[in-house]
């Protein structure tokens, strides 16, 4: 997750078999009510999308695929591709500082190693400001 200047704040690991749908469901939003979250297709998920909304006053703003049940308008979809570019250039510019491979013995070393490096990526971002 990032903000709208493209500064991660929250992430997590997943396997790969883990589907996207599925970590949205774990996902700890702990952000400010009256959030919105913009997510790509992946996240279709409407339950959840309801249960955010009602329990915590964050709208999950998901794109939608051609045959969703709820459609949304067209400035909505150029709002939700507009956003979407913000994380994709977050998560390009984390991967330049990625290596080719990361060594790790353990899981919660990758897992530390990957952490230092969205951190590297924030401090960059704190301090070309």
């Amino acid at each position: 997750m990032a903000t709208e200047s493209g500064e991660p704040v929250e992430f997590f690991l997943t396997s790969g078999s883990f589907a996207d749908v599925r970590g949205l469901k774990v996902f700890p939003f702990a952000l400010p009510e009256g959030s919105v979250v913009y997510a790509d297709k992946a996240y279709n998920d409407y339950e959840v999308e309801d249960l955010l909304l009602e329990a915590e006053n964050i709208q999950l703003s998901a794109m939608r695929k051609r045959n969703s049940k709820r459609p949304v308008p067209a400035y909505v979809q150029f709002l939700q591709h507009h956003k979407r570019k913000v994380i994709e250039t977050t998560g390009s510019l984390i991967s330049q500082l990625l290596p080719k491979s990361i060594h790790a013995v353990t899981a919660k070393g990758f897992e530390l190693k990957v952490m230092l490096f969205v951190l590297a990526l924030s401090v960059n971002l704190w301090v070309a400001t």
